[in-house]
């Protein structure tokens, strides 16, 4: 199920639910980290050109594809030119307690189709956008999960996709920790 999730972004038998983060990213590096419930049906996380994530759900959703165009009358990619451009987005897959890595990653040189790993307790979300590439980590023991290209030609979002039904915790980073005194046993310890 996780292999067919990571080739359809939509499904007319289930329902979809897309969160864009209020934060468009036009420069820099930027971090984000995630919970997801493990018992989440599918959930997608990842980063897209917020035009392209407005316009995929404005349009009904049994024509919503990433290479879906409207004037060729099918959706066969025939038409593709031979320079490979970054898609513009870039999701991991999560599902039922296990991520789908796909094709490309180091962990999953034994199989070109991708393989499944258990889902860590918190996912990091790095997006360098002058290189043009996200990358994905255990956000605990800060172990690469899948990195890929993305097109960040203009305005890049943090984005969230929930099919089926899901559950995910955004953590707050903490920009700046205050030092609290601790008293023990007469001592005094800086934390």
């Amino acid at each position: 199920m996780l292999f067919a999730a990571e080739r359809l972004m939509t499904s007319c038998h289930l329902s979809i639910d897309l969160v864009i983060g209020d934060v468009a990213i036009t420069q820099g590096k930027s971090y984000w980290a995630c919970c997801v419930d493990p018992s989440s049906y599918l959930v997608k996380v990842g980063v897209g050109l917020e035009s392209k994530l407005q316009e995929w759900f404005q349009v009904p959703q049994d024509v919503v594809s990433p290479r879906y165009d409207p004037d060729s009358g099918h959706d066969s990619g025939a038409e593709d030119t031979t320079v490979e451009a970054p898609p513009p987005y870039a999701f991991l897959t999560i599902g039922m307690g296990k991520i789908l890595l796909s094709h490309g990653s180091a962990l999953t040189s034994r199989d070109p189709n991708g393989c499944t790993v258990p889902l860590p307790p918190r996912i990091g979300i790095c997006l360098d956008y002058e290189q043009g590439k996200v990358s994905f980590y255990d956000a605990v023991s800060f172990r690469e999960l899948w990195e890929c290209g993305v097109d960040c030609s203009g305005p890049v979002c943090p984005a969230f996709c929930f099919i089926g039904g899901g559950a995910l915790h955004l953590q707050e980073l903490v920009a700046n920790k205050q030092e609290r005194k601790v008293t023990i046993g007469g001592f005094a310890k800086l934390d």
